[in-house]
């Protein structure tokens, strides 16, 4: 076993920088396992020093130690039934109080309360008397008082472990890198046990144990909730931040969710899904639409860089108009969905959902020698979304338009177009467009003036009854007017003419990225995305099969799914083989193992509100 001492050492290279100022830490080498106290309120950071290593934690509290943390208790109040890859908010005593809270997480892979290794796991592969964290654990805890167990449930962090539908656990090599971290708060005084895993006879540690770090911070600090990601594998960790709008947001709801790399709201406390749904249909919303990436094509070849990568013909496109349609790649899938918006005859903007498409456009550019510049500009603009039928109505008295730009009111900005304006003297950019299916406007403006802008439409909205949407009923409306969802809907293996948008594919350009692959696509695609109405008030999910009626092979898979206010009927959108997408055409949904109970459904148009758009062109 491994001698655990306080480092006294300069951290090496590798390490992240403190977060703040250190009152402890603690150096454990591999295969080994420390115990260490912490109060209420201070935080503790979990640092993997080399990458590819798991680490697995143990939570004591009470007097004698005699309550801890437990998998049971913290599922139950999480809504789990199973163990599940990543981790929960907060964690459980079986007295249900909260002891950790869960603050930052750079890896975004782990283990929840599966057993830390025991010594039964090595001996049944072979390996007796091999060390374990469980072993590790009952020799730092035994001056404790606390009596050994042959296996320790625990939190086991960096661990790349999955669940299968069946409940089958399997892990393999962890994902973390050098320096990444976890950072908890405690929520009383605690004592916690941390390992460097044990294991080196199969590839969760990369083959080799190696350190663990842990550091403790005083409570005085304060660090924001945080969720790590990569654009890509040689991005470096970007920290979920919040947008323009955040602080105006956290005022009305606590029930925020990381997605895309900002905090955004699922649904607003005292409202909730269905009455911030109701109000877009009936009135208007306020939509936080800032995770959306925005990149700026600048320079002679600007428009050809685009016109070689975007689906849509942009010879079409004039000063101040706007297009729906997608990035290719050479098998004809999707890179990704998005709205280019024409600024100049040099000047583009690029507005899509991934970090990914700036590094496309750039690899694209290099490789065909295109004179442009990509300039990444989601930082410097973030947009409020107001949507719903009233929404023109609140803008109208607030808005002044650019006299460079045509529109000189809000009632002559036509769909697709867009225009530089001031809202109560704030400058924006306003857009004619939406995700919602209703008529509205995307206003894209410098954060400094979210706040600004945020109030001034909620007054100017409050006697029509304007509320903020969030995630939840945003969805909803998303799947009502058929509108797409990456990583649901399509995916780079996935065509626009099997995603159902093979209308903003300009099959006549001369040449663009995919195109004789769509050519082929088109004429025989393998699947195609249509929209199901299912009989009774059960709502699908993504991933149920859809069956041909009595048979038991599949016609295809559910994709999104919601039940629809309006329509008062369970509706999904499908990508179903061609042969079975006809209109009208009666299939059935299977529950359980898809055999044993099925749902009728009838095809009908993808959009099942608003199939003509008449609403979002009014």
């Amino acid at each position: 076993m491994g001698v655990i001492t306080q480092l006294d050492l300069t951290p090496p290279p590798s390490l992240p920088p403190p977060l703040g100022q250190v009152v402890a830490e603690y150096w454990i080498e591999g295969a080994t396992a420390a115990a260490y106290p912490v109060t209420a309120g201070q935080y503790i950071q979990i640092v993997d020093v080399n990458g590819c290593q798991c680490s697995d934690l143990v939570v004591f509290t009470g007097d004698r130690h005699t309550e801890e943390l437990d998998a049971t208790v913290t599922r139950t109040l999480n809504g789990l039934s199973m163990p599940v890859a990543g981790l929960h908010g907060k964690y459980f005593s079986q007295q249900m109080q909260p002891l950790l809270e869960v603050i930052q997480d750079t890896c975004n892979r782990h283990d929840q309360f599966l057993l830390a290794c025991t010594a039964r796991y090595y001996e049944d592969l072979g390996y007796p008397g091999h060390p374990s964290c469980s072993d590790n654990f009952n020799q730092v805890l035994r001056p404790y008082g606390i009596a050994p167990r042959p296996g320790w449930s625990a939190i086991n962090f960096f661990y790349n472990t999955a669940v299968d539908r069946e409940g089958a656990i399997a892990g393999t090599e962890s994902w973390s890198r050098p320096g990444d971290y976890v950072l908890l708060q405690a929520q009383r005084d605690l004592l916690c046990a941390s390992s460097s895993c044990a294991d080196d006879i199969d590839p969760v540690n990369g083959w080799q144990p190696t350190p663990i770090l842990v550091r403790i911070y005083e409570a005085q600090e304060n660090f924001p909730l945080a969720i790590g990601r990569r654009a890509s594998a040689t991005a470096p960790v970007r920290l979920t931040q919040p947008s323009a709008f955040t602080a105006r947001i956290q005022q009305l709801t606590h029930n925020l969710v990381e997605y895309n790399g900002y905090w955004v709201p699922n649904s607003f406390t005292n409202r909730g899904i269905q009455a911030e749904y109701w109000a877009l249909r009936a009135g208007a919303v306020l939509i936080d639409l800032s995770a959306l990436r925005k990149f700026d094509v600048i320079g002679a070849d600007a428009f050809s860089l685009l016109q070689f990568s975007f689906s849509r013909d942009l010879n079409k496109l004039k000063v101040g108009q706007s297009a729906y349609g997608c990035l290719l790649t050479p098998h004809g899938g999707i890179v990704d969905d998005g709205i280019v918006f024409c600024l100049s005859a040099t000047h583009y903007r690029y507005v899509g959902n991934c970090d990914s498409d700036g590094e496309w456009l750039e690899r694209v550019a290099g490789q065909s020698g295109f004179n442009v510049e990509i300039q990444p500009c989601s930082d410097r603009l973030h947009n409020l979304a107001i949507q719903g039928p009233l929404s023109r109505q609140i803008l109208r008295s607030l808005t002044q338009f650019d006299p460079s730009f045509a529109p000189s009111t809000i009632d002559d900005l036509p769909y697709f177009h867009f225009a530089t304006a001031t809202i109560a003297t704030i400058p924006v950019l306003i857009s004619r467009t939406g995700y919602t299916g209703e008529l509205g406007y995307e206003l894209f403006i410098h954060p400094q003036h979210g706040a600004a802008l945020w109030d001034a439409l909620m007054a100017a909205g409050a006697p029509v009854g304007l509320q903020p949407m969030g995630m939840l009923a945003l969805d909803r409306a998303r799947i009502e007017a058929g509108l797409l969802a990456a990583g649901r809907e399509f995916d780079d293996l996935t065509s626009p003419y099997q995603a159902g948008i093979g209308w903003a594919v300009a099959l006549k350009k001369p040449d663009f990225i995919g195109k004789a692959a769509l050519e082929k696509i088109r004429a025989h695609p393998p699947t195609v995305t249509v929209g199901l109405v299912l009989d009774g008030n059960e709502v699908a999910t993504g991933g149920q099969c859809v069956h041909p009626i009595a048979e038991r092979w599949r016609a295809g898979t559910i994709t999104s799914a919601t039940f629809s206010p309006i329509l008062n009927r369970s509706i999904a959108i499908a990508q179903l083989v061609p042969a079975y997408a006809e209109l009208g055409t009666v299939l059935e949904v299977g529950w359980v193992d898809g055999i044993k109970r099925r749902v009728n459904a009838t095809v009908g148009s993808l959009a099942a509100y608003d199939p003509t758009k008449s609403r979002v062109r009014a």
